[in-house]
């Protein structure tokens, strides 16, 4: 948890649509008794640092866009719906209490830094530039690690993450896959185009193919990235919630190491191992 810090200007926020940019000197109240989250201006960089109504600092927000409303400000849930514009939010409160909605879906906070742009109908991009984010619409999820990114469709939610620095054929063709119909043939170009940097995609490409095709993904999946001890072909291809986690948290920390550690160390994207 951040410790609170001096900020000079203070806006207190309803349920009305209104444009969060740098303020000039002075305090706006727009009063609703039923939602209040206080933004403070943080005059230097022209961002806002996120504040519970309590006092308890939730993190950090910098907004450019001229629809932005706060929906809901509970103890459990805050909520700030995007209509159109650009979010880089990092959030340092427990997962699952800053949710942004827009257009397409939500964006679920897991403890994360993160940027979320979205047009007025709902295209639109998330980067995860630390921790975690979740992006849902209705049955539908997806999650970002730090160092990926994820499209976003209306009618459609979230499509498969890649890593940020991912092919453009690559991007392509999981676009294909996820928002144009692409089935098998796009699935198997996926398949043919991935390395192991890519076992983040390839996770959620297994868990939205049709069922006969998943043995040809996991084994792709394998072969780029061996799964942890435990998990079986036989689980993964049944998408066992325990097989998948494991899986999960391995893609995960690999992700993380090759990351943080880009320019500094050669990280082999198969292990997460140092290569010398």
């Amino acid at each position: 948890m951040i410790r609170p810090r001096l900020a000079v200007f203070v806006v207190v926020l309803s349920l009305v649509a209104l444009p969060l940019r740098a303020q000039t000197p002075g305090e706006l109240r727009l009063n609703d008794a039923r939602h209040r989250l206080v933004i403070r201006v943080e005059p230097k960089d022209a961002g806002f640092v996120l504040w519970d109504g309590d006092g308890t600092p939730l993190g950090a927000l910098a907004i450019v866009g001229d629809r932005v409303q706060l929906i809901a400000a509970r103890a459990e849930d805050h909520r700030l719906a995007l209509a159109r514009g650009t979010i880089d939010a990092k959030v340092e409160a427990i997962p699952r209490l800053f949710f942004v909605e827009t257009p397409a879906g939500t964006a679920i906070d897991l403890g994360c830094a993160y940027t979320l742009e979205t047009d007025s109908l709902g295209n639109g991009l998330l980067h995860v530039t630390g921790g975690e984010v979740e992006f849902q619409t209705g049955e539908r999820a997806s999650r970002a690690p730090l160092g990926a990114m994820m499209q976003i469709r209306p009618g459609i939610g979230p499509g498969i993450p890649y890593v940020a620095d991912a092919p453009e054929p690559f991007v392509h063709a999981l676009a294909t896959f996820d928002f144009e119909n692409g089935g098998a043939r796009a699935a198997r170009t996926v398949l043919a185009l991935a390395q192991p940097q890519d076992a983040i995609s390839l996770w959620h490409l297994l868990q939205r193919v049709d069922p006969s095709l998943r043995g040809d993904v996991y084994d792709r999946l394998a072969a780029l990235l061996p799964p942890p001890a435990g998990v079986t072909r036989a689980a993964a291809l049944v998408l066992d919630e325990p097989a998948l986690a494991s899986y999960w948290q391995k893609i995960h920390r690999i992700l993380f190491r090759r990351t943080i550690l880009r320019g500094v160390r050669k990280i082999d994207p198969r292990t997460g191992m140092t290569v010398r």
